[in-house]
């Protein structure tokens, strides 16, 4: 649903428990827009009303930029306080919760959500939708998950090939003399969780044969195996890109306070599964910081996208082994027991003789020696607690308490979700698809998506002629850059399938929930969609279920892809203010900027280093791609200078590609606007006073409006980890370097909106 193509009178009889709330507070404006409008009629103002847009969304446009404005601020001294100076005082936070656009719209979209899972099921309704209606009543049925208690975790864990209890000395050997299998364990939580615990693994396009093939390697982020929606943190993320949701100690052992928030937390879940056990404080906490110390051993940054090394299972085993003198067998990896678990209940056959990609061989080595040196008490407790962890949220009131007071204390602004908000999560998480599928056949955006798309035809163009006026650039370079633009990948909108409901809901034939069996049943759903990966091992890449399955057509975002050259944007993001369907100079400003944003982002630090095809290659000489450092250069010392508080600077280098996809973006869509000749085609009520030109630029700075609290809060917690920038820098740093936004708001040389020296990549 575009669900601001609603009739503002029924977006004011829906529920409005929601930032939607505020709407009723509009009225009052538009009603005065409206009395103004009447006596401007009345005078003669005809001419006016022939360029003015009326619409309902217009009008909601229009309110919102002009109360988001704050006068006396000089547009040339701080354009981002005087286009967002007010805006918090039109959207307040609900219940605490972090504030901008992207939050408010995500918010807005998760309540019709909620409403749509709480309504009764249709005989017309999709199959799988009802499906998952019966998934969030389960999910909120809090009582029968207290009563379980955690048998259900400890079923999982006797499946997985680990103990019903915390491990010591007496789970490591069983009876018929055999020891802990590391390498079986391994391959059972990767095969029926997707957890990877000391292996990572993937699918790989690989590109001699345009088959798939599996990929080993380090682990680079330890990601939870069900979706973890027990904090509600909307960052103000464009790009496809996901900030860090780990915790600092990761990074730096020297953050002890986040360390022992760890420790607690994880010494509380074990006393609280085993009550009529008696613990040592002391040997459990030692033995919790052995689980942290594994976990940050075992984490490495490795650059994934780079196609890795073939070998057969055999040759890495003997690779793996070529080190280690280790006499007894259960020190030594155990790769067919691996391999033979890893494809248990799924149509992969997988013997040794089996070639696989690796990524940082020397990682193997690293861990056979990690394997050698440590006992199978440690190893079975670090895999434990890893599957523990993963589950543990999805149990009691307790668990969930428990994660939330780790949560607060660990995360920045965070605020705890309601019990129904994390059911349509979790629900959204299993039945994307289907949940997007009420929106779909409630609203039509086949105008929208056609619009949005000449628009990006638009840019593209614009950038081909930013290309083409390069004067740092060799013509070969000019020629590879501004094809590979232009054959970039578009989806904007629904997926086609959602024209053929049957198959759609045949894609979600696997979403079955067991009533009561809460935890069971994403665990089914989650063993399933693995096999589907597995099924394309070895075959021509064919993906759509699976991208279906895992993407979000909701999500108020937009993404590039490196790897597939590809841009999506998602109709959870077309919708006011970042699409208007009634003034085009709004659009460009909004919208079209974060198209160019997903352009900019083929061309960036990272992305210019991989071809039309989505291959990671360097096709520049290297005089340009000297010159494009020089310029990539100017960008981090730009940055740099921004102070996230009085002793904290913004990371210009972790920013990079990020900040320099806003400034070329916006440069993009100001010549994609400029060479429609929209000039004033067309208006907002209330705006007037504003050329066309300067509502560009006010557009363009209203998408990034936040909560001041939000700004300040945010600021050296995430920003740290985060590749964006927060949102009064993207406005700030791009406009400074925008000779037309200087001109358009007359802002002289010299001025903070102004400075002489500019960055700018073409």
């Amino acid at each position: 649903m575009h669900l601001f193509d609603r009739k503002l009178q029924d977006v004011l009889l829906s529920g409005r428990r929601v930032p939607e709330k505020w709407i009723i507070g509009f009225l009052a404006v538009v009603s005065c827009i409206g009395l103004t409008l009447t006596v401007i009629k009345i005078g003669g103002g005809m001419g006016l009303m022939d360029t003015m847009c009326m619409s309902d969304e217009c009008l909601f446009s229009a309110d919102s930029i002009m109360r988001s404005i704050d006068v006396d601020v000089e547009p040339c001294d701080n354009f981002y306080e005087f286009a967002c100076g007010k805006w918090q005082y039109s959207h307040q936070r609900e219940n605490g919760k972090p504030n901008n656009w992207f939050a408010e719209r995500s918010r807005v979209i998760s309540v019709a959500v909620t409403k749509i899972l709480e309504e009764p099921d249709r005989d017309t309704d999709l199959k799988s939708l009802k499906q998952a209606r019966r998934l969030y009543r389960t999910c909120l049925d809090t009582d029968t998950l207290n009563n379980l208690q955690y048998e259900p975790v400890f079923q999982v864990l006797e499946k997985m090939g680990l103990p019903r209890k915390f491990p010591d000395l007496t789970t490591t050997s069983y009876f018929n003399g055999s020891v802990f299998n590391v390498a079986k364990s391994l391959a059972l939580i990767e095969r029926y969780l997707g957890i990877d615990a000391m292996l990572q693994m993937s699918l790989e396009l690989d590109p001699s044969n345009n088959r798939t093939i599996l990929s080993i390697g380090p682990i680079t982020n330890f990601l939870m195996p069900l979706p973890e929606p027990l904090f509600d943190y909307h960052r103000n993320r464009v790009g496809g890109h996901r900030a860090r949701r780990g915790f600092a100690f990761i990074e730096d052992l020297a953050t002890n306070r986040l360390v022992k928030a760890k420790m607690k937390y994880m010494m509380e879940v074990i006393m609280t599964m085993f009550p009529y056990k008696i613990f040592s404080s002391n040997i459990l906490a030692t033995n919790c910081f052995k689980i942290i110390l594994m976990e940050v051993a075992l984490k490495k940054n490795v650059d994934t996208e780079k196609k890795g090394k073939e070998y057969t299972i055999n040759s890495l085993k003997d690779y793996m082994h070529s080190k280690t003198n280790h006499p007894l067998h259960e020190k030594l990896f155990d790769w067919q027991s691996f391999i033979d678990n890893f494809v248990l209940e799924s149509n992969l056959t997988w013997n040794m003789d089996d070639k696989v990609l690796v990524h940082d061989p020397e990682y193997f080595l690293e861990l056979q020696s990690m394997l050698s040196k440590t006992s199978l008490e440690e190893i079975q407790q670090f895999i434990w607690w890893k599957v523990v962890e993963g589950l543990i949220s999805h149990t009691t009131t307790d668990m969930i308490n428990y994660k939330v007071a780790l949560n607060e204390f660990a995360i920045p602004s965070y605020t705890k979700m309601t019990r129904p908000e994390f059911c349509t999560a979790v629900s959204r998480a299993f039945a994307k698809g289907p949940i997007a599928y009420e929106f779909y056949v409630r609203d039509d955006l086949k105008v929208t998506t056609a619009k949005v798309k000449t628009m990006i035809k638009q840019l593209q163009n614009a950038f081909g002629d930013l290309i083409k006026k390069s004067n740092w650039t060799d013509e070969a370079t000019k020629q590879m850059t501004t094809l590979k633009a232009n054959a970039m990948k578009i989806g904007v909108g629904y997926p086609k399938i959602f024209e053929k409901p049957d198959e759609l809901d045949k894609i979600y034939e696997h979403v079955i929930v067991q009533e009561g069996q809460y935890l069971k049943t994403m665990l089914d759903i989650k063993a399933y969609e693995i096999s589907l990966i597995l099924e394309n091992v070895g075959h021509p890449i064919n993906m759509d279920a699976q991208k279906l399955i895992t993407t979000d057509p909701l999500e108020v975002n937009a993404f590039y892809s490196r790897t597939d050259n590809s841009i999506n944007i998602p109709p959870g993001i077309l919708q006011i203010p970042f699409f208007n369907k009634g003034v085009d100079v709004v659009n460009y400003g909004a919208i079209g900027t974060i198209l160019g944003h997903e352009i900019s982002h083929g061309f960036d630090i990272e992305g210019k280093d991989y071809d039309i095809h989505g291959r990671k290659t360097s096709q520049w000489s290297p005089k340009v791609i000297q010159e494009y450092l020089v310029r990539a250069q100017c960008f981090i010392e730009q940055y740099d200078k921004f102070m996230l508080n009085s002793n904290v600077n913004l990371n210009g280098t972790l920013t990079l590609a990020e900040n320099m996809a806003d400034n070329v973006g916006l440069k993009q869509s100001w010549r994609a606007y400029k060479s429609q000749n929209i000039n004033q085609k067309s208006s907002l009520p209330g705006l007037t006073e504003y050329s066309n030109d300067q509502l560009f630029f006010l557009s363009y700075a209203n998408v990034w409006c936040q909560n001041s609290e939000d700004k300040n809060s945010e600021n050296v917690g995430f920003f740290n980890f985060d590749e964006h920038s927060p949102s009064v820098f993207r406005v700030l740093g791009s406009l400074r370097n925008s000779p037309e936004f200087s001109e358009v708001w007359k802002c002289p040389v010299g001025s903070p909106m102004n400075p002489s020296k500019k960055c700018f990549m073409w």
